[in-house]
């Protein structure tokens, strides 16, 4: 599409924008843009299912980068990543198009190799046309996992935010229960997210009046140097915390369902949202603890310098590969059932006999294929961890999303998907370090 639009080359060359008219540019985005939106949908239903280890990143709590993507496609069969171009608003400025260009471009070879796909995630997260009118009775307590409630809330950051005289939103450093203002940014601690709901106010409806067609016409009031009293800011946080988290659970719905429809898993790079997606498989027997475990690979990693030597590396050692790729699955099945006390111990035994050898093995493939001066020397940049469920019948991020959509009366899984989630590794928590 983006070759057929006029913005690369079919060789995976970038157009020469400064040639065109904003016009030009603006037909060719929009074509672009128009028929991605138009196939999204049709891209995910018709897609076969992958029976390898492969992953889809979060859009909002994995940063991608050029490093991530050729580091985790050593670990992973394919990694599926957001269009940057595509989302759900209506046009798009000249750098975030030139920056999508670029990672296009870059990522060429790899994208017609089948490694990398690129979907236009975000707007498949797309909210709704109209604006809705929100009403809970219960401050949306039912919209929020009853395992996950206390963590959300005991790890919730409220501050304040303030206009200036120009209209800007001005987030303060203070404690938003010092001055109880009547607007306030939701984050979470040990948390990496950067889009989503986090600003709200505190709005009263004036004027209300009901139109003919039974429709409620009313102004929404917003007092910026209002204060609340004690009991109406606490109502207030309160509400606004889990509406917060409301916002973010339907985007991880969206998304892992995506996963689970293509045979990926669901990645982020949040300790917190891994945390309580692994808090939600906790069965009703067991004491209140964290049943996931985390399998690293910290320092151990191995530096590849382009797209090429990934493609050299899989195609050369097809087999190599696979077979790393296999023992990964076969680990995490391993490990599922161990206890928390005996976890730990098992998973450092079962990484150094089944893993560490092939990690070894991999590194060599890549110093022998490497167009790098440095020949693919170690390089501290990569920490898999693969997430592995207990206590729980229904794996892990599909429980807590299946949770969360009957109180939001959204569909659930397909069994089938459910089925297929049972027989791969249920949840796989990604960390990145340089």
């Amino acid at each position: 599409m983006l070759i057929e639009s006029g913005l690369i080359t079919a060789s995976g060359s970038i157009v020469d924008l400064t040639c065109l008219s904003k016009k030009e540019i603006t037909d060719r985005v929009s074509y672009y843009i128009n028929a991605r939106k138009q196939t999204a949908l049709s891209e995910v239903n018709n897609s076969d299912y992958c029976e390898s280890l492969s992953a889809l990143f979060s859009t909002s709590s994995v940063r991608t980068t050029q490093e991530k993507i050729l580091s985790s496609l050593l670990v992973y069969d394919s990694i599926i990543i957001n269009d940057p171009i595509v989302d759900s608003s209506f046009s798009v400025e000249l750098s975030r198009l030139k920056k999508g260009l670029e990672l296009f471009s870059w990522a060429f070879k790899l994208i017609r190799a089948g490694f990398l796909r690129i979907l236009p995630l975000s707007y498949l997260n797309r909210p709704t046309d109209e604006v809705p009118f929100l009403n809970s009775d219960d401050a949306f307590r039912s919209d929020i996992p009853e395992q996950i409630h206390d963590f959300i809330h005991n790890n919730a950051v409220l501050r304040s935010v303030v206009m200036d005289d120009k209209g800007r939103m001005l987030l303060l450093n203070e404690d938003a229960h010092e001055k109880r203002r009547t607007a306030l940014n939701v984050e979470f601690k040990n948390d990496y997210w950067f889009s989503g709901t986090s600003l709200f106010l505190f709005k009263t409806i004036s004027g209300s009046k009901k139109m003919d067609d039974g429709s409620l016409l009313f102004d929404p009031v917003w007092d910026k140097n209002g204060v609340l009293n004690k009991d109406d800011f606490e109502r207030w946080a309160y509400q606004t915390i889990n509406q917060a988290m409301r916002s973010r659970l339907l985007d991880i719905y969206n998304e892992s369902y995506v996963a689970a429809r293509l045979g990926h898993t669901y990645i982020t790079e949040s300790p917190f949202e891994s945390e309580f997606l692994s808090l939600a498989s906790i069965s009703d027997k067991s004491k209140p603890s964290i049943s996931t475990k985390f399998l690293e690979a910290n320092n151990s990693f191995i530096c590849i310098d382009s797209p090429e030597t990934i493609i050299d590396l899989r195609t050369k050692y097809s087999k190599s590969f696979e077979r790393f790729n296999l023992t990964l699955q076969n680990v995490s099945e391993q490990l599922l059932g161990y206890e928390s006390d005996k976890f730990d111990q098992k998973a450092r035994q079962l990484f150094q006999i089944e893993i560490m050898s092939q990690i070894d093995e991999m590194r060599d493939h890549t110093q022998s294929v490497s167009r790098n001066a440095f020949k693919g020397g170690v390089a501290s940049i990569i920490g898999l961890s693969a997430a592995i469920y207990t206590g729980s019948p229904v794996p892990l991020v599909p429980s807590l999303i299946l949770i969360a959509m009957s109180a939001l009366n959204e569909a659930s899984l397909p069994m089938s998907i459910k089925k297929r989630y049972e027989k791969r590794p249920a949840y796989i928590w990604h960390r990145i370090t340089k």
